[in-house]
């Protein structure tokens, strides 16, 4: 039975990419498979995190190693709790955006899974995660989160131009 759900959640997981439109609501679309220089790209998860529900998220994860300072906003929104195996992908995908100067952006953070966060310090060693927590209105965490993520590319797409 546990090989069964263990199986059922790595099958269950979609990543999509998520485009806010002029309204503030989302359209939503496939995930790209490889990131693009200069670009957010905002992306929800539908499925567990859960061990291979995490592994699996590994794989579907865009691909950083050809942009150059890409920023990835993950919407976590609904998630109480990440187990190790979460934190160690996450942690790893914010090292390899930071190895082409990107940065990962988690937004719709519980507050508990926050604190979580911290006291695991696993993420914030990478130096380029941003949280931004969940609140009341559906979607506004990640619309600030994306807005935060335009103003760093922005800046990154100067500096990387002047360097």
């Amino acid at each position: 039975a546990l090989m069964m759900q263990i199986n059922q959640e790595a099958l269950d997981l979609r990543l999509v990419q998520l485009l806010p439109d002029a309204e503030g609501r989302f359209v939503e679309r496939p995930a790209p498979a490889q990131l693009a220089s200069h670009q957010v790209v905002l992306l929800d998860i539908y499925g567990s995190l859960y061990y291979a529900g995490a592994k699996t998220l590994q794989v579907h994860l865009p691909d950083p190693s050809l942009a150059q300072s890409p920023a990835v906003v993950l919407r976590l929104r609904g998630r109480a709790l990440l187990g190790a195996t979460s934190f160690s992908v996450l942690s790893v995908y914010a090292e390899r955006l930071k190895a082409v100067g990107g940065k990962l952006y988690l937004s719709g953070v519980d507050a508990d899974m926050h604190l979580q966060m911290r006291r695991n310090g696993t993420l914030e060693r990478t130096g380029m995660v941003e949280v931004f927590e969940a609140n009341a209105v559906v979607g506004e965490a990640s619309l600030d989160a994306y807005r935060a993520a335009t103003v760093w590319v922005d800046e990154q797409r100067g500096t990387d131009f002047h360097d």
